[in-house]
This record gives structure tokens, C-alpha cells and sequence, in this order.
């Protein structure tokens, strides 16, 4: 039976996440019940989008409604006991961004959680890639890198709007910074020390979530560095990894991956695959959301989370930025982890 499915602060203006949800709202997944957004105006739109009820008041829909699952682009002045509440009630989560503003909400979501997890899912997820993929069956290729260099481009939602964009469209730098940090952790861990660069905004207080932009990170860990380059006002959405090992290079995309060897410099590996429409990608992600939330509980259900060591390397980025100086996200991970 399908899941019953409720979606959270979506813009109609997420043309590329639309479809995704239209064509797998149409196979046996889930079912689309209802949607829910602050703003009445938005909520409308959206209702009419899909054909569902629409609310304004989040705690009625879930009660009337009851999901099983929900799709959300937390907004960011809905709290994180919106999250907690579909946790504690077996609820389960697709996160579009990060589903927590600060390193404490990380933390609070972290206790609730397993450390590998099928009940939240957050995307954009550069390890659910094709060529991330196929590379992490080969060890040599990821792991054991000493130097990482990255960088992830996307549009936010009020340039979109000026450059009439359907797709590679995110709420703001701090969507794509969640992800690249978040692979930068899965690869390496967490960083010794961070020092970061934002050309832009960052909002105010502890919260990393309002940050727009262009920002340069720096990383040093105990055997490596990285260098990551993120920006929010780039098309065409995309993101790359460049990693160096002590066997050779990996030049690696979503959709191909070079491995070079440090010997003779000539290509050992690589494949390439056409790139497909984002709506598509969008909804293989739901799709495998929806398989892992279904299945019996097993050792590779799930994924990990790393909420706060992501969130503590997105803390050390927003703090360094305004200090001017180097930060331990070590430190922040220890004093919340």
C-alpha cells in the first residue's frame, strides 16, 4: 500500500521537485494527501498544484491528516519541534536542506536518531550520486584522500524568481553548504580547524540557515586538507570533487568520475553517464526514501546522518567568517556530540 505523504513549505517556484512529486505521487510509493506552508497564498497555490487540501496551521493538518511520511523545506520560522514531533510519532522525514538551523537543534534531532538512520533523509546528498556510487565500491578511489578540493553551485529561490529557473533551485547557500560539508565528513571526518570566507549574507545569531552567497572553506585535518567553494547565484546547478590519494586522482561528478593514476598520469578508470532531468533525479531520491522507510530492519537501512558533525563544521564556517580566524569544529562537534 502507498504511503500516505504530506509536503511542508515547498514554492511552486521548485518546478524540478513538482514533478518529481507528481510522478512518483502516480506509482505505488506514496500517495499525496496534503500540503502545508505559512503563508496562506503559497499553501493555496501549492494545494492547487497537486489537488489537495491545503493549511496554514501545521498541527491541524497532522492531526486531520496523519502522514506517514513528509516532504519539507523547513522554513525558517517554523521550529524544529515541527521535526521532532514526526519523529517521536514514527513519522518519517525528507528533508529538502537541512532540517535544523543551529547545532543545537542538530543535536537534539541526533539523540532522537540512530546514528545510521531510515526515518530522515537529507537532500541534496552528493553520496546517493550515480558516480559516488560506483566509485565508493572501489576503495582506493575515495578514501585515503590527503587533499580534497570541491565546489557546489546552485540558484536560491529569489534569484531563481528573477531568472525564471525550474530546477537546480535551492532555499539558500546553506543547502549546498550542508551537503558539501556533510561529504567532506563521510571522507575525512571532522576537521581539526576551518576558516571561512562569505561573500554575501549570514544572517544573525547561532543559525547557519540564512546564509546567501558565495563562501571559500578552508579545512585541516590530521593528514589532509580541503578547500571547498560554494555559491547559491550559479547556473547550472552542479557540484564536483576533486581527490588526491597517494595512488592517484579522482575527478569525480554526479554523472562521471575519472580516476588517474599518480604513476604514469594516465587514466586507469572513468565513465560517464548522460545527465538525466533534474525532476528525474529528484524523484529516484524519493523513491529510494520511501524503499528504506519500508523495509525490514536490516544493517544497510538507512543512512547516516552525521547531524552534528555537519552542523558543527556549519557553526565553525558561520563563526570564522565573523572572527576572521580559524575555527575547531572538533570543538563545537565535543561540546554537542
Amino acid at each position: 500500500m502507498a504511503l500516505q505523504c504530506a509536503i511542508v513549505g515547498l514554492e511552486t517556484i521548485q518546478c524540478d521537485w513538482i514533478e518529481a512529486i507528481r510522478q512518483s505521487s502516480q506509482s505505488d510509493w506514496f500517495r499525496l494527501v496534503a500540503v502545508g506552508h505559512e503563508h496562506m497564498p503559497a499553501a493555496r497555490a501549492l494545494g492547487q498544484v497537486f489537488d489537495v487540501p491545503f493549511y496554514v496551521d501545521l498541527r491541524r493538518m497532522m492531526l486531520e491528516i496523519t502522514p506517514q511520511i513528509v516532504i519539507i523545506d523547513r522554513p525558517a520560522s517554523l521550529p524544529v519541534d515541527f521535526i521532532e514531533a514526526c519523529l517521536q510519532q514514527g513519522i518519517g522525514v525528507f528533508s529538502l536542506g537541512p532540517p535544523v538551523h543551529t547545532l543545537a537543534e542538530a543535536s537534539r534531532l541526533a539523540q532522537m536518531l540512530e546514528p545510521r538512520t531510515h526515518r530522515l533523509y537529507i537532500w541534496p546528498r552528493m553520496s546517493q550520486g550515480w558516480a559516488y556510487q560506483l566509485c565508493d565500491q572501489t576503495e582506493d578511489y575515495l578514501r585515503g584522500g590527503y587533499f580534497l578540493t570541491g565546489r557546489w553551485s546552485a540558484v536560491n529561490h529569489a534569484l531563481a524568481r528573477d531568472w525564471r529557473a525550474t530546477d537546480g533551485i535551492v532555499r539558500s547557500l546553506s543547502v549546498l553548504a550542508w551537503d558539501a560539508c556533510r561529504t567532506v565528513a563521510e571522507l575525512l571526518g571532522v576537521p581539526a580547524a576551518l576558516y571561512a570566507s562569505v561573500q554575501g549574507a549570514i544572517g544573525g545569531g547561532d543559525r547557519f540557515i540564512d546564509a546567501t552567497g558565495c563562501v571559500s572553506m578552508t579545512m585541516r585535518f590530521v593528514e589532509a586538507t580541503a578547500s571547498l567553494v560554494i555559491t547559491d547565484q550559479e547556473l547550472p546547478a552542479r557540484r564536483g570533487l576533486e581527490i588526491f590519494n597517494r595512488l592517484g586522482t579522482l575527478v569525480l561528478t554526479d554523472q562521471s568520475y575519472r580516476f588517474t593514476s599518480s604513476g604514469d598520469g594516465k587514466p586507469k578508470e572513468e565513465d560517464s553517464l548522460a545527465p538525466p532531468p533534474a525532476w528525474r533525479t529528484r524523484q529516484q531520491e524519493l523513491e529510494e526514501f520511501c524503499r528504506h522507510f519500508l523495509m525490514a530492519p536490516s544493517p544497510s537501512r538507512g543512512w547516516n546522518h552525521l547531524l552534528t558533525e555537519t552542523a558543527s563544521m556549519m557553526t565553525a564556517m558561520l563563526v570564522s567568517h565573523r572572527t576572521n580566524n580559524a575555527e575547531s569544529p572538533q570543538h563545537f562537534c565535543g561540546l554537542h556530540g
